[in-house]
């Protein structure tokens, strides 16, 4: 009867442990980095020269983790041109529609101290500030934290099959700035055994075509570990405040690897 007793504690042990492993962490600890500063280089080389000036500052990229249904979580860092100040942004997006869920939007200028001047910030800090903020929100979406990222290529395989995520831009020459600005883009994922799909497309008109990138590709995807899906990178190249250097941000589309596409 005591040995019974024992076999089932120890099975309810194991099956809580388990249970409690598949959960979101009930803390979420500040992510870690994933460069993308040597494919920006090999991906737009017109951009950089031998003057300290012509290069590209690329924002800072954190991806956090996922959920069983679709969500993908990320924190960046945009770039600082002008202001001195830590600018911040945390996102859960929801791949399935590309709609951002919840967005975290660090303000600088809401901290400042008795002179009225911004206050040094960095991750550490504002991470520090708004843990039960971000765990409360990452843990209401379900996502699930992952040590590390793999970044797939613009091509690659999963379960057999083999895909390929394009952009293709029109871009026109902007007069007042002598520059070429993107006029409109659209993303294809496409697969030998499967088609094509579109995910995204947009036109810049009006007073949009002034914010319009300079340039833009695709850096590679990162897969979910629990579902037929990715998250595509695109690299998108922006005029810098007074021109060189530029700036490089990244937009997240998800893509499903199963439906969607036509032959």
């Amino acid at each position: 009867m005591k040995t019974r007793l024992i076999r089932i504690a120890t099975l309810i042990i194991i099956a809580f442990s388990t249970f409690a492993s598949a959960l979101p962490q009930t803390n979420y600890n500040q992510p870690r980095v994933f460069s993308f500063d040597r494919l920006t280089r090999r991906t737009f080389p017109q951009f950089y020269g031998r003057e300290i000036y012509q290069q590209l500052m690329s924002e800072g990229f954190y991806p956090i983790g996922w959920s069983r249904d679709g969500k993908f979580a990320y924190y960046s860092e945009p770039v600082d041109e002008a202001c001195g100040c830590y600018f911040a942004e945390l996102v859960i997006q929801d791949l399935r529609t590309d709609k951002e869920l919840w967005k975290f939007k660090n303000d600088p200028e809401s901290r400042t101290n008795a002179k009225g001047e911004v206050m040094d910030d960095d991750m550490r800090r504002l991470w520090q500030r708004n843990r039960k903020l971000f765990s409360a929100k990452l843990r209401e979406h379900g996502i699930i934290p992952l040590a590390r990222f793999a970044l797939l290529g613009k091509s690659f395989s999963v379960g057999g099959k083999t895909y390929t995520a394009t952009v293709t831009a029109k871009k026109l020459k902007d007069d007042e700035y002598d520059v070429e600005l993107v006029r409109s883009m659209k993303m294809e994922l496409a697969s030998p055994s499967l088609g094509e799909k579109s995910l995204f497309s947009t036109e810049y008109k009006g007073d949009d075509k002034y914010a319009a990138p300079m340039d833009v590709a695709v850096a590679g995807a990162f897969k979910s570990p629990y579902e037929n899906r990715v998250a595509i990178v695109m690299l998108q190249v922006y005029r810098g405040w007074e021109g060189p250097p530029h700036t490089v941000t990244y937009q997240i589309i998800g893509a499903d690897l199963l439906s969607g596409f036509r032959k």
